[in-house]
């Protein structure tokens, strides 16, 4: 899934290249900057930056004895689309879509786990 200029226009949050992988439940960036990135379609689920997933973790780290609404690791990514020229919205088997996966959230994301303090 080529993405043409996409991102801010810094080959740093500019894919060159995208690949879903939904067999393997990973999504595969090469940077324009030469870096390339994998990232665990369940992780990237649990970070979801919409709005209602982020209410829902907010709420959930002051509260120790949360109830998750179902099993995560059940849910898989079924598709993708890009967003524009900034971003990849997922899909998932829950029905969940409105998450929009920005190009330099997940830069920050991969440049986080490479320095060991995220892992994705």
């Amino acid at each position: 899934m080529p993405t043409g200029d996409a991102g801010t226009g810094r080959p740093e949050t500019t894919p060159k290249d995208l690949k879903l992988k939904l067999a393997e439940q990973a999504l595969h960036v090469e940077w324009r900057d030469g870096v390339s990135s994998r990232f665990a379609l369940p992780q990237l689920r649990r970070v979801c930056p919409c709005a209602t997933c982020r209410t829902e973790r907010d709420a959930s780290s002051g509260n120790p004895l949360t109830i998750l609404k179902s099993d995560p690791s059940g849910i898989r990514a079924t598709s993708a689309q890009l967003v524009g020229n900034y971003a990849i919205q997922l899909f998932w088997s829950d029905g969940h879509q409105t998450g929009i996966y920005e190009f330099r959230f997940l830069r920050s994301l991969a440049d986080e786990s490479a320095d060991g303090t995220r892992g994705v």
